[in-house]
């Protein structure tokens, strides 16, 4: 039996947590033991954690939210020293196989506890900003790291340009627990969201309000384009808001509808929880990004059959397939995404062969079992690596 101990000590529930329990679920538990360090501020995935009767250990952590990097290093330091600390003597006491660190600060918090105590080490770079933003501690965590998992290849070549050593670097991609998303789609011209009527058909984009990173902006201006061809279409802008910059961005896009005079034709849904009947029932999604690692909104939507019309940009062309599963266009370009939606809105068929195949290339490429596999796959080559040198 061979015993896992994951690291994740952030504070919210986010992709990584995600990604982090569909692995823990699917992990085959004849052969492998699983147990997890997590904040004990993290109730979401520690009710997770008990409702799949996984071990874990909370711990208190402390995160800082500041733009200044000398200034949060200072700040951080004792911090630093604690978690530093308190893992490595959760590691003796404990004593796994390897350790699978989850996301950025995980890995600073663990890397030293690891090496001294001889263990394994591996951590995933989940997304851009992780790989890129402190690029001098990225550099020595994947130095010191056995394996650095990055979640698409795209992020590879970035790491390439970038001066990164790319020989410690494996893609392992994200994976859906594909029984969840079973088609909802409802026979009416018109579906109910958030007690308002939406007729079909309907056009959606579902993301956080980052300025820098989503594109609603060019989602609206191609919403102008479509609406003058086909005034019968209506749109949803899907999600919610995290921070005042978040809301002040979304406070922006509603001022751009109203001048645009499309208030009755863009719906802001905020935060949906069934998002598997509000894809099901839309025509097509479209992601503007102006960056992405490989979309679980592009997973999602071809699960559940929907063509994807999305800027050709980062891993999200390992998940679309121009032509076939959907369209990849130019980023920022309004009029490329209203000209893709129109054809498939007048092209139906083409529009549900394009959704058929999205189906098979998510279930062929991104489950939650060929996740684990993977893994799986990963920690036995470890554990022959360290045995072989011992």
């Amino acid at each position: 039996m061979i015993k896992i101990l994951y690291i994740d000590t952030h504070n919210t529930f986010g992709g990584g947590q995600t990604m982090l329990l569909r692995l823990l679920e699917a992990l085959d538990k004849s052969n492998f033991f699983p147990m997890v360090i997590c904040s004990e501020n993290n109730q979401k995935l520690i009710q997770n954690l008990k409702n799949l009767s996984i071990e874990f250990i909370p711990i208190k952590t402390k995160i800082l939210v500041l733009e200044n990097k000398i200034f949060k290093a200072i700040l951080q330091l004792p911090n630093f020293i604690k978690m530093n600390i308190k893992i490595a003597q959760i590691i003796k006491k404990n004593n796994p196989d390897i350790i699978h660190v989850n996301l950025f600060y995980s890995a600073l918090f663990s890397i030293i506890p690891a090496k001294l105590h001889k263990k394994p080490f591996i951590w995933i770079i989940q997304t851009l900003s992780d790989l890129l933003r402190y690029k001098t501690l990225t550099k020595f965590l994947i130095r010191l790291s056995d394996k650095t998992i990055l979640t698409c290849r795209d992020f590879t070549r970035m790491a390439k340009e970038n001066g990164f050593d790319t020989r410690k670097l494996k893609v392992i991609y994200t994976g859906l627990k594909i029984d969840e998303f079973q088609l909802k789609e409802s026979p009416d011209y018109e579906i109910e969201i958030n007690r308002m009527k939406i007729k079909k058909p309907i056009i959606a984009m579902v993301g956080r309000f980052d300025r820098h990173q989503k594109g609603h902006q060019y989602f609206i201006e191609a919403a102008k384009i479509i609406n003058k061809k086909m005034p019968e279409v209506n749109f949803l802008i899907v999600g919610g808001t995290v921070g005042e910059e978040e809301k002040k961005f979304k406070r922006e896009l509603q001022e751009k509808v109203e001048e645009l005079e499309l208030s009755e034709k863009v719906i802001f849904t905020g935060f949906y929880p069934d998002l598997i009947y509000l894809l099901s029932n839309v025509a097509i999604v479209v992601i503007p990004s102006l960056y992405e690692a490989p979309s679980a909104v592009a997973m999602e939507a071809s699960v559940l059959k929907r063509p994807v019309i999305a800027s050709n940009v980062g891993g999200i062309p390992e998940v679309v397939i121009d032509g076939e599963t959907g369209f990849l266009v130019p980023p920022k370009d309004p009029q490329a995404i209203a000209e893709k939606v129109i054809f498939l809105l007048k092209n139906p068929q083409i529009a549900k062969e394009m959704g058929e195949k999205g189906y098979q290339k998510v279930k062929e490429n991104f489950t939650q079992e060929r996740l684990a596999r993977n893994y799986e796959k990963l920690y036995e080559e470890l554990i022959k690596k360290y045995e072989s040198r011992n």
